[in-house]
């Protein structure tokens, strides 16, 4: 059953394979293709054009051409924001081509789906528009000199996308990349490669230069492993799992390229005894189901104050009950299904073992069923309470929607507990007095912490994390422009 109903997706879909995109050119690979399952019903949704080593390699080798020659390059800043602008109007203009094959690929509700393309969307504007803004800095230090820095791109970055977000995580890496005037190589994950493979069909629509934006598919070891490693790759963005993003990091590190890791996280959300509930109880539900919880910064941990811990803990289960489970294409899903029955069932083990640790399981925790859906991978949204901070549960990422629900005493427990982590990727704290907020905040071991709100993005803003949650460098923002730049100093000696 072919459950596409936009005519633009089921074309895309219906080639066989979809190929990648190289130097301009379409390929249909040499290996076997991949299949791309709609998690929602178990069915293929397409198959992809997968590269191998020799492949990686002519990537490698049309980015770093296109580079050298210059086309984008050392276009002028203006030119390369009127060309990214013109490839956001494509965007645009096919947002809702995007959005369904984000949710035929991913299993996320339509709704939430729409949502990330215009926040794709909104980056993608956003660095056309840094690409214009871009600054060197004279500084003087010498009667005898004139002194200056510029900034230059790095060459080829190859840009690793996991499958929770697919067309966000691509955007946030390609888009400060090709501001900054820089060739990308994009490796999407193998079961969600196709709003990456369709954004390249928009850049070749747009006549944009060959050779800049690239996509090629295939298994993270053979095909993504060795695009970092390519000696004409200049940098490289990871976003996924920690010891996969430690491995390739080292790899990448032996060469001295640049290293840009997003990882994971189990971020603690704390709820104060001052807190406005009618805002917190929806907003620590959503931080945790929202995306199916299978969100980095996903707001796992709920750390709630004694005086207010069984209100909290009734609400968040209530919502967790109400939430309207089904076909993420239908237009009223609010919660659609997890990327695979494997995963699932690997979450659901989570909660079996957490249970055997003394947990209880305030809302869900089983396998949702929707008609006419058999073979999908939905499950229901889990409140879990009473849970020991030292369980695994509490300290290790579930990557799933499952929320640990712990009793603190005060605010020093609070902070106490929620840097108790090998992850500080992102945090939240709720209270009515603000003051008192961001001194928590202030002491919190996270790269984002929201106060009386939770997982609110904006391109202007840097994201990404401390300790095992990511590296120094930081996605979105004029942060992340800085990222795919050298800095050259000039010491011009005068006539």
């Amino acid at each position: 059953m072919n459950r596409a109903r936009n005519t633009t997706v089921k074309e895309f879909c219906a080639l066989d394979p979809v190929p990648y995109f190289v130097d301009g050119e379409w390929s249909p690979g040499v290996a076997d293709p991949i299949a791309v399952f709609d998690p929602a019903n178990g069915l293929p949704v397409a198959t992809v054009a997968c590269a191998d080593e020799a492949a990686v390699d002519s990537a490698a080798r049309a980015a770093r051409s296109a580079f050298d020659r210059g086309t984008w390059s050392r276009a002028r800043p203006d030119e390369r924001a009127r060309q990214m602008n013109a490839w956001a109007d494509l965007v645009d203009r096919d947002s809702e081509v995007l959005a369904e094959m984000e949710t035929l690929q991913t299993g996320k509700p339509i709704r939430e789906s729409r949502g990330d393309v215009a926040r794709a969307l909104d980056g993608l504007r956003f660095y056309a528009a840094a690409a214009r803004n871009q600054r060197g800095e004279v500084i003087d230090v010498s009667d005898r000199h004139h002194s200056y820095v510029i900034r230059q791109p790095l060459g080829v970055v190859a840009a690793i996308v996991p499958w929770n977000v697919p067309i966000v995580l691509t955007i946030s890496k390609v888009a400060p990349a090709l501001a900054a005037g820089n060739s990308v190589i994009v490796k999407p994950s193998q079961t969600t490669p196709l709003t990456a493979l369709y954004l390249a069909k928009l850049w070749e629509e747009a006549n944009l230069p060959r050779g800049v934006y690239n996509v090629i598919n295939g298994p993270g070891r053979s095909v993504g492993e060795t695009l970092c490693l390519h000696p004409l790759v200049t940098g490289m963005s990871f976003t996924g799992g920690t010891d996969t993003g430690l491995h390739l990091g080292e790899l990448a590190a032996r060469q001295n390229k640049r290293v840009m890791l997003e990882l994971g996280g189990k971020s603690p959300n704390i709820v104060l005894a001052d807190a406005d509930l009618t805002k917190a109880i929806p907003g620590a539900a959503n931080a945790i189901f929202y995306g199916q919880g299978q969100i980095c910064a996903a707001g796992s941990r709920l750390l709630v104050e004694a005086p207010i811990y069984d209100q909290v803990v009734e609400g968040v289960a209530a919502i967790a009950s109400s939430l309207q489970i089904g076909d993420p294409l239908d237009e009223v899903t609010e919660f659609g299904c997890l990327t695979s029955q494997s995963h699932r069932d690997e979450i659901l083990g989570w909660v079996d073992r957490a249970t055997q640790d003394g947990a209880s399981v305030a809302a869900g925790g089983h396998v949702a069923s929707v008609p006419g859906l058999p073979n999908g991978a939905f499950m229901e949204p889990t409140v879990l309470v009473d849970v020991p901070p030292t369980a695994p549960i509490s300290c290790e990422e579930v990557f799933g929607p499952v929320l640990v629900v712990q009793r603190v005493d005060g605010e020093e427990q609070a902070i106490a507990w929620a840097n108790d982590s090998s992850f500080g990727l992102s945090a939240g704290v709720w209270s009515r007095d603000s003051g008192r907020a961001r001194r928590i905040a202030g002491r919190l071991e996270a790269g984002v912490v929201w106060i009386n709100d939770y997982g609110v993005f904006n391109p202007a803003m840097p994201f990404g994390g401390v300790k095992l949650s990511g590296s120094s460098h930081r996605e979105w923002s004029h942060l992340a422009l800085d990222a795919y730049l050298e800095h050259k100093s000039i010491w011009e000696a005068n006539s």
